[in-house]
């Protein structure tokens, strides 16, 4: 109902109206032209942020096909004009390096941009910091490429190209093998040795890989890749650089097979790689026994998951290694054979329970780490010996099957596995094993 006249409440005359509805109408073509701008700001970031990733995709594109060409000039051309000269510099020998590989793939993958804080530079114009993911393969052994990461910086030059201007601005990526020297090449039968050895030791290393080949076909069969791949570093320096750790926590261990845990059988071949001072120390049977150990996990790899109790995955190993040598428990098994014979009528307390994962760990004070390893070695021959060495096969799948699901945690995985495969329990078989070692190594000699 209008007011009257004498109302109270102040009138509003109609041209007041209309100022007010003009302001509002303002007000409102005011706030649209903001968001608009706010948009057309984020298109404008939107579009400028993928002609940066287009740009030094294109850039990662040539560099390649510089690589897989061999093309120390092409390469060097993706560099920014006042890239340092120890950046040129690596990027010849990277192709030198690189000679004798066998490379069937070298590509990058953009992973992102803006990737890590970038130090200032001075002169430097736009710049991007980039993390990419470096996908490569050996002809022969790789069906599924491998990958590195990488971090790098790009600089927009003069003429709109992004290129390299920096690989160490930021710490963290991955370092192979040719970024460390000239590589040297020996192929074998079944193995691909790669390295900054002598040409001798190589091919030394590529003779124990191909005995061990077959060896382990022998009890894992076919269904692997049946090839591998050894890295053989120069110096325990380079070892720790390669394995991204503490060289001095790998003193004792000769080599390590890298690798994804179940991965597919036949398309990825992990790497092993060689500790040299740890190897120049074994004799020929401790070499022997290294490598078909090694080479157990390259073919065990897609079963084995991460709630494989250690003590399972490397017994198989070892028991696998030592197959055919004709040692006696005592001799396989030193460390522990002496701890026994020192703690006389309490032996029994040492073999408690199976070794723990953490028992594996490289740190593990004294001889503890040799001994978890002969434990879990004397663990798969109560298995063979009692079961038929097909039942540790099976049990290593079972384990694997098993625990797929999500549902059960790994205790309960391992006891369902001995169930289904043995036909007893963890605790009874662990009692089992507690008896072996028992016998074998408190029977006179």
């Amino acid at each position: 109902m209008p007011s009257s006249p004498s109302s109270s409440s102040p009138s509003i005359s109609r041209r007041r109206v209309l100022l007010y509805a003009g302001g509002a109408v303002a007000a409102g073509v005011a706030g649209t032209t903001a968001w608009q701008a706010w948009a057309d700001a984020r298109d404008d970031e939107r579009v400028a942020r993928q002609a940066r990733a287009d740009g030094v995709l294109r850039t990662l594109s040539q560099r390649a096909a510089a690589v897989l060409a061999r093309d120390p000039r092409a390469l060097t051309s993706t560099l920014a004009r006042n890239a340092p000269a120890d950046l040129v510099r690596r990027q010849h020998e990277l192709i030198a390096n690189l000679a004798e590989v066998p490379l069937a793939q070298w590509s990058y993958r953009l992973l992102a941009l803006d990737a890590f804080p970038l130090p200032p530079a001075v002169g430097a114009g736009d710049r991007v910091a980039v993390a990419v993911e470096l996908d490569y393969r050996l002809t022969g052994f790789d069906e599924q490429a491998l990958t590195a990461i990488q971090n790098l910086t790009f600089e927009r030059g003069g003429d709109g190209r992004w290129l390299l201007s920096a690989d160490q601005d930021h710490p963290g990526g991955d370092v192979l093998l040719w970024d460390l020297g000239p590589v040297r090449v020996v192929r074998g039968r079944y193995s691909l040795v790669l390295g900054l050895r002598d040409q001798a030791t190589l091919a030394a290393l590529g003779a124990e890989a191909d005995q061990a080949v077959p060896t382990v076909s022998g009890v894992w069969g076919s269904g692997w890749g049946q090839r591998t791949v050894l890295i053989a570093p120069q110096t325990a320096d380079q070892f720790g650089t390669l394995l991204g750790a503490d060289p001095s926590a790998f003193s004792g261990i000769a080599a390590v097979c890298t690798g994804e845990l179940g991965s597919a059988d036949a398309r990825r071949t992990d790497r092993i790689t060689v500790n040299p001072g740890a190897w120049d120390s074994l004799n020929a049977l401790g070499r022997r026994v290294v490598v078909t150990h090694e080479t157990t996990h390259v073919a065990t790899r897609a079963q084995t998951e991460q709630w494989t109790p250690r003590w399972l995955s490397e017994g198989v190993a070892d028991w696998t290694g030592y197959l055919g040598t004709g040692r006696s428990p005592r001799q396989t098994t030193p460390e522990l054979t002496a701890a026994v014979a020192a703690a006389g009528a309490r032996a029994a307390d040492l073999l408690a329970a199976l070794p723990g994962d953490a028992d594996f760990d490289s740190g593990t004070p004294g001889s503890g780490l040799q001994q978890a390893y002969q434990k879990a070695w004397f663990a798969c021959r109560s298995v063979a010996l009692r079961y038929g060495q097909p039942k540790l096969v099976a049990l290593y799948a079972a384990v694997a099957a098993d625990g797929r699901d999500g549902r059960l945690a790994p205790d309960a995985v391992l006891d369902r596995a001995l169930r289904t495969t043995l036909g007893l329990g963890t605790a009874a078989f662990t009692a089992q094993w507690r008896s072996d070692v028992l016998a074998a190594l408190q029977k006179a000699p």
